[in-house]
């Protein structure tokens, strides 16, 4: 186990290193029990005597390199409890009512369509919400969620198409993004893109240029190598930020395809199928 975990530690570091991203991944563990609680687990009723937002307990974790467990009376946020299954939210009671009202839909059909709809684990399957710095974490996660500027996560998003042959395929939604983050890539054990929501931007002191690609647990090391690899092999091509350069030099594989194209393909090569990044 000690090495398993040593692993997802030395592939978060690779990955923050080689991205240079401002904060290391986070790990998520959705704890089915007590005795999945890391031990030294920071828990904010127990501890500290005080509440706090999901998305602020994972901004305290990427400063502070704690370990941080949410249970159903830590929480001081709507939706986790929602999307997360601590509380069971049923059409008739008045709590449904008051989320429908929440949704940002005012059309009452749309608005429970789309809650029906809306990814959210079985009631009662999770007792903790668990997250610490993934270069820190001593517990293996259910998955990785990696902050990043735009460039940054299109670096990832490469690597996922380079290990599955597909895009990464998402739902962009301005709100809740504790729920689209988490609940879809523990359920389909796929990645996915999420947008900081307005509480991660006013309360969780996420900055404006960050978005937030969820990793499955078991894929995570290798999007990190795979990553690592294709940053490595681009960046060692010569003259790839050349302007507003009119006939600029190109890849030896567009002069190939222009030339079977009957296309003027003389010009200067960028890179050669030997610097190829994967």
């Amino acid at each position: 186990m000690r090495e398993e975990i040593q692993k997802y530690q030395q592939a978060a570091q690779l990955l923050q290193d080689c991205l240079e991203l401002e904060y290391p991944p986070m790990a998520i563990k959705l704890a089915e029990n007590e005795k999945e609680i890391p031990e030294n687990a920071v828990r904010p009723m127990r501890d500290l005597g005080v509440h706090y937002a999901e998305c602020q307990c994972i901004a305290k974790a990427r400063v502070d390199g704690k370990t941080y467990a949410l249970t159903l009376e830590d929480h001081w946020c709507w939706f986790p409890l929602i999307c997360y299954g601590f509380v069971d939210v049923r059409k008739g009671n008045q709590d449904y009512e008051i989320v429908m009202n929440n949704l940002g839909i005012p059309c009452r059909k749309k608005a429970e369509a789309f809650f029906e709809k809306f990814p959210k684990l079985p009631y009662k399957s999770v007792k903790a919400y668990v997250v610490a710095p993934m270069t820190k974490a001593e517990f293996i996660p259910d998955l990785v969620l990696v902050y990043g500027k735009p460039q940054q996560i299109r670096e990832m998003v490469g690597a996922v198409k380079y290990m599955t042959g597909d895009v990464v395929h998402t739902d962009l939604d301005y709100v809740d993004s504790c729920g689209w983050d988490i609940v879809p890539t523990m359920l389909e054990r796929k990645f996915r893109v999420t947008i900081p929501d307005p509480g991660e931007r006013e309360r969780a002191e996420v900055a404006d240029t960050e978005m937030i690609l969820s990793a499955p647990g078991e894929y995570f090391v290798e999007m990190c190598e795979v990553t690592e690899m294709k940053h490595r092999r681009i960046a060692a091509r010569p003259g790839r930020f050349c302007g507003l350069v009119p006939d600029f030099p190109r890849a030896e594989f567009m002069t190939m395809l222009y030339k079977e194209w009957g296309l003027q393909c003389d010009g200067p090569i960028s890179w050669h199928e030997e610097e190829r990044g994967y």
